[in-house]
C-alpha cells in the first residue's frame, strides 16, 4: 500500500485554531488508505477500516468503475478464509496510521524549537487530549507543561463555549453544532483513530 498522497500535508500546514493538527492530518491519512488500497488475500481490516473501505469505493484506484477496485479487495479477502472481527491492533490500515502517528508526533515536537511556535501554541494551539499526553513524550521536558496548558486552555474555551451552546438551545437556537464535534475530538481524538 502506497500511501505518499496521503502525507503531502505538513503538520504546519495543519495549525488551525480549534482543531487537533494530529487529528486532522491522520483523518485525511487514513481516508487517502482506504482509498488506495490494493486488493491482496493477507490484508487483515477492523470493521471501520472495512466499512471505511466500502464507503470509498475505491474512488482513486487506477482507472476502474466506482465499486469495482474495492470489489477486488473484498474478493481477495474472501478468497483467504477471513477469520471474523480483526482487531485494531491486526488491522493493516491501523497499523499504517499508528506509524503515521509517531511521524507526525516528532514533526509536531521540532516545530517547538521555533520560537514563533511555541507563541502561536501558547495562544491559539490545540491539541486532543490523546495527542497531548503522546506528544508530551517527544516534546523535551521544559515544553510539557505548555502541552498541559494548552490543553487546559483548550478545555476552558470549549467548556465555556458548551455552556453557551446549552443556553442557546434552551432559547429554542440550534445553530452551531459543529462545536459537539470539536468538544468529542478534544475528548477522544477523531473518529477511526
Amino acid at each position: 500500500m502506497k500511501a505518499e498522497a496521503a502525507t503531502q500535508a505538513s503538520v504546519s500546514q495543519a495549525l488551525t485554531k480549534g482543531a487537533c493538527p494530529i487529528c486532522g492530518i491522520l483523518k485525511d491519512f487514513q481516508w487517502t488508505l482506504a482509498a488506495i488500497v490494493r486488493p491482496q488475500a493477507a490484508l487483515r481490516l477492523c470493521n471501520f477500516h472495512t466499512w471505511a473501505l466500502a464507503r470509498s469505493r475505491g474512488g482513486s484506484l487506477e482507472r476502474s468503475t466506482p465499486g469495482e477496485s474495492v470489489s477486488s479487495v473484498f474478493l481477495e479477502m474472501l478468497k483467504s478464509s477471513p477469520a471474523g472481527k480483526v482487531s485494531s491492533d491486526d488491522c493493516a490500515l491501523c497499523h499504517r496510521v499508528r506509524e503515521e502517528e509517531v511521524t507526525r508526533l516528532r514533526e509536531l515536537a521540532q516545530q517547538f524549537q521555533r520560537p514563533m511556535f511555541v507563541e502561536w501554541m501558547k495562544t491559539q494551539g490545540s491539541l486532543c487530549l490523546d495527542h497531548a499526553g503522546k506528544l508530551k513524550e517527544f516534546v523535551p521536558l521544559r515544553y510539557r507543561t505548555l502541552v498541559d496548558e494548552v490543553v487546559e486552555r483548550n478545555r476552558s474555551e470549549l467548556r465555556e463555549e458548551l455552556e453557551a451552546f446549552h443556553e442557546q438551545l434552551k432559547q429554542g437556537v440550534h445553530a452551531g453544532g459543529g462545536l459537539l464535534g470539536r468538544v468529542a475530538e478534544f475528548l477522544v481524538g477523531q473518529r477511526g483513530l
